[in-house]
C-alpha cells in the first residue's frame, strides 16, 4: 500500500512540475481567457500532496503549520469580506505549508530511498527545463526584446521567476557535474538571463559562481573570483534594457540616482510606483490598526478581479499593487508581521541554516529567500515554490553531503 501510495505521489509530482513551470508560455500562445483556473488546478495539486503526507508531520514544524493557521484564521474573523474573497487569497499561503509538508516526508530520516527518486526526477527536470529555456527565450527576445516578456517557459511577466528558478537549478545540478564540458554546457544554461531585464542578474550571477566555486583554500578563492568576473563582465557586456540608456549598465544600474528613483522614487515618479515605496506604504496602511499590523488587512487583496470580485479596500488601492510587488509587501498587506513571522520561522525550520552542518547551497537559498522579500513575489509561483523548496530541503538532507563526496 505504501509503495503505491509512493507512486501515485511521484506521478502527481511531476505532473504538478511540468506543468506548472510550462504552462505559462503554452497559455499565452494558447489561452484567451485567462489561467485562474490552472493556479486553481496547481494549488490543488500542492495541497493533494501535503494530505497524503500529513502522517509524517510532527515535532516543531506541527507547531509551526498551526501557528500560520491560526494567525490566517484570527485575520479571518475580523475580516469583513466575503468567505470566498478570503479563502481565495489564503491558498497563496497556503501552498508553501503544503510544500514544506510534502517534502517533510520525502526528505525524511527514513525515506533516504525515496528522496533519492526523487533527487533523479529533479535532475532530470531541471536538465529539460534548463534546455528548453533557450530556444523560448531568444524566441520571446526576438519577438519583444529585453523585457518581461522574456519569461521563458513561465511566459509573459515571468522574467523574475525565470531569473531566480535558473540560478536555483544550476546550483542544484553543479552537485552532480563531472566533468568540465559538463560544467561550460551548465552555464551555457544561463543566457536567458541575459536576454529579459531582470537587473537583480548583475548579483546573481557572480554570486552563484562565487558559492559554487568558493573554497577556504587561496587558489579557489583566486579562481571563484576570477570566474565570477568573467561572467560579470560578459554580462554586463551583452546586458541590454530598452528602459535604460547606459554606457556602461552596471556602472548606470548600481549608481546612487539610479538606485533612489528605482527603489525609493516617489508614486507620481511612475507607473510602477518603486519596491521599496511600496513595502512603506504597505506598512503604513496595516499599521492603522493594531490587529491589521499584526495578522493584516484582509486576504484576498492580490487575487480578486478576475473570477471573485475585488473588495472594496482592493479597488481602492490598485494604483498601489500594478506593477512589480516585492513578496513582503504582499504579507504585510494581507496577514501582518505575525504571518511574517510564521512564514520566517517555516523557512528557518526547514534551512536550519544555524544548523553546525551548514554548507555553501543553504546559504545561497536563504540569499534567495531574503531577496524575494525586497524583490518581487516569485514565492506566490506555484512553480517555482515547487523548484525552491525542493532545492532547500535537498541542501538540508544527508544526500547532499553524501553526493559532495562522491564528486
Amino acid at each position: 500500500m505504501r509503495y503505491a501510495v509512493n507512486n501515485f505521489q511521484k506521478s502527481v509530482f511531476i505532473l504538478l512540475l511540468c506543468a506548472s513551470t510550462f504552462s505559462g508560455f503554452l497559455g499565452d500562445i494558447a489561452l484567451s481567457s485567462g489561467k485562474t483556473m490552472l493556479y486553481v488546478a496547481y494549488d490543488g495539486l500542492i495541497i493533494f500532496l501535503a494530505l497524503m503526507s500529513l502522517g509524517f508531520l510532527r515535532g516543531k514544524l506541527t507547531w509551526c503549520v498551526l501557528f500560520i493557521i491560526a494567525c490566517i484564521g484570527v485575520n479571518l474573523s475580523y475580516s469583513s469580506t466575503d468567505l470566498m474573497y478570503s479563502l481565495n487569497g489564503v491558498r497563496e499561503i497556503m501552498i508553501l505549508v503544503a510544500i514544506v509538508i510534502f517534502y517533510n516526508k520525502v526528505f525524511s530520516e527514513e525515506n533516504d530511498d525515496l528522496a533519492e527518486d526523487y533527487i533523479e526526477i529533479m535532475k532530470k527536470f531541471a536538465i529539460f527545463f534548463l534546455i528548453i529555456q533557450l530556444p523560448v527565450a531568444f524566441w520571446q527576445f526576438h519577438n519583444n526584446g529585453p523585457s518581461d516578456y522574456v519569461g521563458g517557459t513561465f511566459g509573459n511577466k515571468g522574467s523574475g521567476i525565470l531569473t531566480l528558478s535558473v540560478v536555483c537549478l544550476v546550483f542544484f545540478l553543479s552537485h552532480f557535474l563531472r566533468s568540465h564540458t559538463q560544467r561550460v554546457l551548465l552555464y551555457f544554461c544561463l543566457l536567458p538571463l541575459l536576454l529579459n531585464e531582470t537587473k537583480i542578474s548583475f548579483i546573481l550571477i557572480p554570486a552563484l559562481i562565487l558559492f559554487i566555486h568558493f573554497q577556504p583554500k587561496v587558489k579557489s578563492i583566486i579562481g571563484a573570483v576570477i570566474a565570477a568576473g568573467v561572467f560579470l563582465y560578459i554580462f554586463n557586456m551583452y546586458y541590454s534594457n530598452r528602459g535604460l540608456d547606459f554606457d556602461n549598465s552596471m556602472a548606470g544600474i548600481f549608481s546612487k540616482d539610479f538606485l533612489d528613483a528605482y527603489l525609493f522614487g516617489d508614486i507620481y515618479s511612475s507607473e510602477d510606483i518603486p519596491r521599496f515605496t511600496k513595502i512603506i506604504v504597505g506598512w503604513r496602511l496595516a499599521a492603522e490598526q493594531t490587529r491589521t499590523l499584526l495578522f493584516g488587512i484582509e486576504y484576498g487583496i492580490f487575487k480578486g478581479g478576475n473570477v471573485v470580485e475585488a473588495s472594496s479596500f482592493a479597488t481602492s488601492i490598485q494604483w498601489l499593487m500594478s506593477g512589480t510587488r516585492p513578496y513582503l509587501f504582499f504579507l504585510i498587506l494581507q496577514g501582518g508581521l505575525l504571518l511574517i513571522t510564521g512564514l520566517f520561522w517555516m523557512i528557518f525550520h526547514v534551512n536550519n541554516y544555524f544548523a553546525k552542518n551548514n554548507n555553501k547551497f543553504k546559504t545561497f537559498l536563504l540569499m534567495i529567500f531574503l531577496m524575494i522579500l525586497f524583490y518581487n513575489d516569485s514565492l506566490r509561483n506555484q512553480g517555482f515554490v515547487v523548484i525552491y523548496f525542493f532545492t532547500l530541503f535537498y541542501a538540508n538532507s544527508n544526500l547532499y553531503n553524501r553526493n559532495l563526496v562522491e564528486a
